[in-house]
């Protein structure tokens, strides 16, 4: 089956399928696993490593995202829980069990897929059109090393999509299916709800010095600065190298005169024509001969509108009075092409033969825009050469900065010097993160590797972005160390502020709860609870209730007081307690025809994520996978 779905269509629609084949990350796709030899491995899936740092990595990223997503996770604990550590680590794993099946199965995506997918991203648009500065700046924001590595993630990123589309579009989706979930979510649940916040208890709770001490004891693990490096460096930029090149006015008058006769090429004519077909069972001599005619005809002063309508036979313009729109130079057939742009406007032409038949050829109008005098396109002019003059240059100095680099390997002077380049410091940055130079990925993998780091010799020369080189040498290493307490106790102080305001608001819930198991009445009665009553569908476009209590309530299910009266605490750490009084059966008949395919293609990526994780299961059997989930 792999071989049929191999070359389906792709994107970014096949990781719609949450939870089951990746998390995904902010912005950027696939992180390569690289310099993996002397670092933790959590993973080896069939000679591929997943280290420690890419785990720890990728966790934080997906944090950070899901309280993007969700500030109420902060104080919840779930972002650091065991099973949500090892939800994001199977996540990695799928990944490359994925990466597996595409590199297995050879599926193929093109430069043209990645430049559509890079060109039509709003990310990189002004106006609506692709913008290559907006690109530029994208790129090194994100610490990305220039749009090449970029491109290589896309791409692996398509592949994998490749190959989880394939499953979706080959599971199938009975209409029975998507009438029973049609039910359950059209269902309109009424239900009373007890919330007993957190925050009403923060005042109430203490911690002590020693608590915080205690706490940061138990859990320094969480509370540690990475190793950390600083280096010297050299940057050779395009730009710069262009600002000092002086060029002469002549070559810049050579250049506007290239520029004027450009108008001329863009030229375009809006363009009339009658075509009588040779191409067919017509005889050419009399195709010929009501050509002649037709042109005596409009010379005479027909309507050349009306005669195309009435003669001409090409299909996609005789309907339309023979119009064929504004036509560039080269556009057409060469003897169409040299009489348009020879023919003065509004003149009509004598019979132009070409292989379709003979063509009767009226310009209406000559498009052409006047060029901008000198003065005002010097400084454009100066730019662009200086530009060009520049890449030449920085080519040629960057093989020699190679070259300079490798053969004196303990200092970055003599590189400097021959390029007329200063040698400047950064300040301490981590793998995973970094300022200015730092900024960048591949230099933040250079300066870690072996070589740099622990050998003390340059970096070969990084291209971090379009035109732009670097090398770094080591300047100072900081090795991994737990940050002092002094850094972190305000942040451990909230964070046992908040556990202790939590469990204080469920031991009240508790009592609450007791009280609403036993005289649901009584309790309602009693002035100093507060209780609220909603009647909710997951059809609702509305959000009425928080997502978690929604969740909860659609799970449950009506029986006496014990089991309709139930409690939980929501992502906030607030106290819920709530009592199910009625289901009732939504109204299929007024749901509307985009939540059905909306409902349609949930369940359609449902089966394929099934599909994909029975893959996958298979996989991880077949494949030598060893898991060290003591480095979680």
């Amino acid at each position: 089956m792999l071989t049929e779905i191999r070359d389906r269509s792709s994107g970014w629609f096949a990781w719609i399928i949450a939870g089951i084949i990746i998390i995904p990350m902010a912005f950027f796709g696939v992180q390569q696993y690289a310099d993996t030899q002397a670092r933790p491995t959590v993973v080896e899936i069939d000679g591929t490593k997943i280290t420690q740092e890419d785990f720890q990595n990728r966790l934080s990223r997906i944090q950070n995202q899901r309280l993007s997503q969700n500030p109420e996770l902060a104080n919840s604990g779930v972002l650091n829980s065991k099973e949500f550590k090892t939800s994001v680590l199977q996540s990695m794993i799928n990944q490359e069990l994925v990466a597996y099946v595409a590199e297995e199965y050879n599926y193929q995506v093109s430069e043209q897929q990645i430049n559509k997918q890079i060109v039509e991203n709003p990310l990189y648009q002004v106006d609506g059109k692709f913008d290559q500065s907006v690109f530029n700046a994208q790129m090194a924001s994100y610490g990305r090393a220039g749009a090449q590595v970029y491109r290589a993630d896309l791409k692996r990123n398509e592949r994998l999509g490749q190959v989880v589309s394939g499953y979706q579009e080959s599971a199938l989706v009975l209409p029975s299916e998507v009438r029973s979930l049609l039910e359950i979510q059209a269902e309109r649940r009424t239900f009373d709800l007890i919330t007993v916040n957190q925050v009403d208890f923060l005042e109430s709770v203490s911690v002590s010095e020693q608590d915080v001490q205690e706490y940061y004891q138990a859990n320094i693990d969480r509370y540690q600065n990475p190793d950390r490096v600083s280096v010297s460096y050299i940057e050779l930029d395009t730009q710069s190298v262009a600002e000092g090149i002086e060029v002469e006015e002549d070559v810049l008058l050579a250049a506007y005169e290239d520029y004027k006769a450009g108008f001329a090429s863009n030229e375009t004519r809006t363009t009339r024509h009658i075509l009588l077909s040779t191409t067919g069972d017509e005889d050419e001599q009399e195709q010929l001969a009501k050509a002649e005619s037709l042109v005596s005809e409009l010379r005479a002063g027909a309507d050349f509108a009306e005669l195309a309508e009435a003669n001409s036979q090409d299909p996609g313009s005789a309907s339309n009075g023979g119009s064929l729109g504004d036509v560039e130079r080269g556009e057409m057939v060469a003897e169409f092409d040299e009489a348009l742009f020879a023919l003065p406007v509004q003149e009509i032409s004598d019979p132009v033969k070409s292989p379709f038949g003979y063509h009767i050829i009226q310009v209406e109008k000559v498009n052409a825009t006047e060029p901008e005098p000198f003065a005002v396109m010097r400084f454009e002019l100066l730019e662009e050469e200086q530009q060009q003059q520049a890449e030449e240059r920085v080519v040629e100095l960057a093989e020699q900065l190679r070259n300079l680099l490798f053969e004196n390997a303990d200092s970055l002077e003599v590189a400097a010097a021959a390029a007329n380049l200063e040698v400047q410091s950064s300040a301490f940055f981590a793998r995973d993160a970094g300022q200015g130079v730092a900024a960048t990925d591949a230099v933040r993998e250079a300066a870690f590797s072996e070589a740099v780091l622990d050998d003390g010799v340059n970096s070969e020369l990084i291209e971090t972005s379009s035109g732009v080189y670097v090398a770094v040498r080591k300047l100072d290493f900081s090795p991994a160390q737990a940050k002092p307490l002094d850094e972190v106790r305000a942040q451990i102080k909230s964070t046992l502020t908040t556990e202790r305001a939590i469990a204080a608001a469920k031991d009240a819930g508790d009592e609450l709860l007791s009280r609403a198991k036993s005289d649901w009445t009584a309790l309602a009665k009693d002035e100093a609870v507060s209780i609220e009553t909603h009647t909710i569908s997951m059809l609702d476009t509305e959000r009425k209730v928080a997502p978690d209590v929604m969740r909860e309530v659609v799970k449950a299910q009506l029986g006496d007081e014990s089991t309709k009266v139930f409690s939980f605490t929501g992502l906030n750490g607030d106290f819920n307690i709530v009592r199910l009084t009625q289901i009732a059966p939504g109204n299929l008949a007024s749901v509307s025809d985009a939540v059905k395919d909306a409902t349609r293609r949930l369940i359609e990526q449902r089966n394929g994520a099934s599909l994909v994780e029975t893959y996958i299961e298979s996989l991880s059997d077949e494949l030598a996978l060893e898991i060290n989930e003591d480095l979680l």
